[in-house]
């Protein structure tokens, strides 16, 4: 579980860069639209804020479900799920990150596993 929760910290690390880098480029794009583009001047940022804003909840869901697993917390391990479920349709890693969480979580009796340890933790 511990190689999981920090595989699942790492990958929301990599979404938190972007994330911050798109949010802050969002308020200075304008700047490299022509004038002509007055549309573009104004979508331009708000699609930026919306991506980075929707990479920043994938990242803090990632960091969340590590944390939640390394510490086996008994939510983690359904949030896991769903979120390796996801995550395979993110080739190349993400699709390597879901196959192998459902690998872990799903094997015979990792249920049983998990909750025998969220009780002891």
């Amino acid at each position: 579980m511990r190689i999981l929760g920090i595989l699942w910290v790492v990958i929301g690390i990599f979404f938190l860069m972007p994330a911050i880098a798109l949010t802050a480029l969002s308020g200075v794009v304008h700047i490299a639209i022509p004038a002509t583009a007055q549309v573009g001047r104004y979508v331009g940022p708000l699609v930026m804020s919306i991506i980075g804003g929707s990479l920043f909840i994938l990242a803090a869901g990632g960091i969340l479900v590590g944390w939640g697993l390394m510490t086996h917390q008994s939510w983690a391990r359904i949030v896991a799920v769903i979120l390796g479920i996801l995550a395979l349709f993110h080739p190349p890693f993400g699709t390597a990150l879901g196959i192998y969480t459902l690998w872990v979580l799903l094997s015979n009796q990792a249920g049983e596993e998990y909750d025998r340890l969220a009780r002891t933790s």
